[in-house]
């Protein structure tokens, strides 16, 4: 229809009729960010996210029964990926609901979403342990193992469900509060009030758990270093003794740490910054008045989350040789792996150095490496 209509009909409106067309517009707005970001932008990456979290899990899970990998923290690795999938599964839900049903009920997408932030949670809290593992080894190596045992791997993980269950309960509870007519007449709650008051605390978590996180990974950083200085002058005195000694630099897989805190702050910038907003903004209504435009920014937050899914375990694929051996074995692909970056390379011409050093070959000997790496070595 033109829109070029000459007709003073609608000047003298009410209010009531005012607010009436502003929510008929407000309402077709928001439909169509649902059913474009929310439905067709998600759907491929959510599907191909789950395809390859399934993968991964399967991968983790069987290299674990093996004990080909260190349990204590590939079960958190294996604990944050159940968490992705779920999250994948919510977003695939949701993707199903806004493309098929003909009118989009926009609490139903909110009360699906809660149940992807609620598995988001189940995954960070996997990533933080992750990151405190990691600094507790650096820090203190002779104690890492007495005080990580795999019984507090398994309360960690209990942990993660636990907050999921609250951050689920948290946010349903106080959308029942506002959306339920008979809770609403007895609580009084609006939604800028109590929801607003519940998203805000919420966000506040989300942001103090990721600066804690990057603090444990600068801290992480900070002690590597120091451990590196360290052996370096341990050398340098040891080499100092004998003519022609050449040092060799201790390496550490700083790259690797570096890895993963770039896809853990870089893809959660994005949700970050989001938290950041909702908690600075002192206008209670903001986001009622601007709701499709705020649920537009919201799917591209979504979006990085589901991207940082996926791009895990294709990282993991990469990095480590465990992983990537297991996952082409699911596709009975059967590659020479012992390249120069394996770890069965690393021992192989570790062992035969020990050897040739000693002059001695055999079982025993390779016996001795094998031990001597296990102790040298942090899972």
């Amino acid at each position: 229809m033109s829109a070029n209509v000459r007709t003073d009909c609608f000047f003298n409106l009410t209010r009531e009729e005012k607010i009436d067309i502003f929510k008929r517009r407000q309402g077709l707005r928001i439909e169509n960010v649902f059913r474009n970001y929310f439905g067709w932008a998600m759907l491929p990456l959510a599907g191909l996210a789950t395809i390859v979290t399934i993968l991964f899990i399967v991968t983790i899970y069987k290299a674990i029964r093996a004990r080909r990998v260190s349990r204590k923290c590939y079960i958190l690795i294996l604990n944050r990926s159940i968490g992705d999938l779920l999250s994948c599964i919510c977003a695939l839900l949701v993707c199903g609901y806004v493309l098929l049903m003909p009118d989009v009920n926009r609490d139903i997408v909110i009360f699906m979403e809660s149940f992807f932030i609620g598995s988001f949670w189940s995954a960070m809290v996997s990533y933080v342990a992750l990151s405190v593992l990691k600094l507790f080894a650096v820090w203190k190596p002779f104690h890492y193992r007495k005080w990580f045992n795999m019984k507090r791997c398994i309360y960690l993980i209990i942990f993660s469900w636990i907050m999921f269950v609250l951050m689920i309960s948290y946010t349903l509870g106080v959308t029942a509060l506002v959306k339920i007519p008979y809770l609403n007449e007895w609580s009084g709650c609006k939604m800028e009030t109590c929801l607003r008051i519940m998203y805000r605390s919420r966000n506040f978590v989300t942001l103090t758990v990721y600066f804690f996180t990057l603090f444990v990974f600068v801290g992480t950083v900070i002690l590597i270093r120091r451990a590196q200085r360290f052996v370096d002058s341990f050398k340098k005195r040891e080499s100092a003794k004998s003519e022609g000694g050449r040092i060799q630099r201790a390496r550490f897989p700083l790259w690797k740490l570096a890895l993963n805190v770039g896809t853990f702050a870089g893809l959660y910038l994005f949700y970050v910054i989001w938290c950041i907003g909702l908690v600075l903004n002192t206008d209670q209504c903001y986001f009622q008045r601007n709701y499709a435009e705020m649920m537009m920014l919201l799917s591209i937050v979504r979006f990085s989350l589901v991207l940082r899914i996926l791009i895990d375990p294709i990282l993991s694929f990469i990095t480590d040789f465990q992983i990537r051996r297991g996952m082409l074995a699911l596709f009975n692909i059967h590659r020479n792996l012992n390249g120069p970056g394996s770890r069965v390379g690393f021992q192989k011409s570790t062992i035969s150095e020990y050897n040739s050093s000693n002059g001695d070959s055999g079982p025993n000997r390779i016996e001795r490496v094998a031990r001597s790496q296990t102790v040298h070595s942090i899972p």
